[in-house]
């Protein structure tokens, strides 16, 4: 039996539909301090996801920060995985996961700790159009 039929028999669907390609496009992991630096630096807003991969609400929140990114074409957003880059999350004072960040310019303009997505919505709105 291949994948297709053995997914589409299990789960109802088609192997295709397990794609993650536009979720990896929409929200930029970041993999150094340098990458960290220039997208923060940008004067396009930047939503930046401090996470670890172990935390429940941090799993809940990325798919909706997906969508935020497909609204928001002029954000931009980005994933800090807290046990990778501990420094920065540590130069950021990161205690507790998810907290998002807004940036602009360098400039850090809110800090939303928790999954708190009407929070980070009204930063956007307040921010994009400084």
């Amino acid at each position: 039996m291949s994948m297709k039929s053995l997914a589409k028999t299990l789960f109802g669907v088609s192997k295709r539909t397990f794609s993650y390609s536009s979720a990896l496009r929409a929200v930029h992991p970041v993999v150094s301090s340098a990458v960290f630096n220039e997208k923060i630096s940008s004067p396009k807003l930047t939503v930046a996801d401090f996470y670890a991969t172990w935390c429940g609400p941090c799993k809940t929140i990325h798919p909706l920060l997906v969508t935020l990114s497909e609204k928001y074409d002029d954000v931009s957003f980005i994933k800090v995985d807290v046990d990778q880059m501990q420094d920065l999350a540590q130069q950021y004072g990161v205690y507790a996961m998810p907290t998002l960040m807004v940036f602009k310019n360098g400039k850090l303009l809110d800090q939303i700790v928790g999954a708190d997505l009407k929070l980070l919505r009204m930063s956007i709105a307040k921010n994009r159009l400084k």
